[in-house]
């Protein structure tokens, strides 16, 4: 089977692969569409079609159901790194258990992350935090955040603390023997929470990275 592109298969190719390498998931047809400026989405789905016929891409029915492959049709991830969803991060009051799940893989460039091993990620639900920015990213409701359990954590850091077995999101600070967890938010209803010897928490990880919410 002819495996060679043609100048306008090999840009679809570099576009989607530069998409997964800047966002850790694969593009939309919509954002397909816009970014090589494809007049109808049926016209992306061909060049989709001619990919994947060729070998370079799998394409499967779930929303965003692109991946790039090897000869051997495995997929190529050498560049990225995986990183746990284990559930949801309150950015409000914590109300919803930590209890870690399994919602999938995000894949991420290794040159955004570095060697940091100790990653896991979780969904932000609420809107304690959403004023708050990591990398011009803003912690809102339905983004990734990329917590590394392992960093420093310092004042002034965003991190993830267990509250009563209930995870939340927070500016960090510590105040002799108090830690205050800050929010920074535009609905004023949020208050700083105070957690002192006698309350049951721990801080989790520092939030080194937000991924904004996939569309699809």
């Amino acid at each position: 089977m002819d495996s060679i592109l043609t100048a306008k298969q090999d840009l679809v190719l570099r576009v989607i692969r530069d998409y997964f390498l800047q966002n850790g998931f694969a593009p939309s047809l919509s954002e397909l569409q816009v970014l090589l400026d494809i007049a109808t989405k049926r016209g992306v789905v061909n060049h989709l079609i001619a990919l994947e016929k060729k070998g370079y891409i799998i394409r499967t029915s779930e929303p965003r159901g692109i991946r790039m492959v090897k000869d051997n049709e495995e997929p190529v991830y050498e560049y990225l790194i995986g990183v746990p969803i284990l559930g949801y991060a309150n950015a409000g009051t914590p109300l919803v258990s930590a209890e870690e799940e399994n919602l999938g893989v995000l894949r991420i460039d290794k040159k955004i992350l570095g060697k940091k091993k100790s990653l896991f990620s979780l969904i932000v639900k609420g809107d304690s935090m959403d004023r708050e920015m990591i990398d011009g990213k803003t912690i809102i409701d339905g983004n990734y955040l990329i917590v590394d359990k392992e960093a420093e954590v310092l004042d002034g850091d965003v991190v993830v603390a267990i509250i009563e077995n209930c995870a939340t999101v927070k500016r960090f600070k510590k105040d002799q023997d108090m830690v205050i967890l800050y929010p920074n938010s535009s609905n004023p209803i949020h208050q700083p929470i105070y957690l002192d010897k006698n309350t049951e928490s721990i801080i989790n990880g520092k939030v080194v990275r937000v991924l904004e919410k996939p569309s699809i």
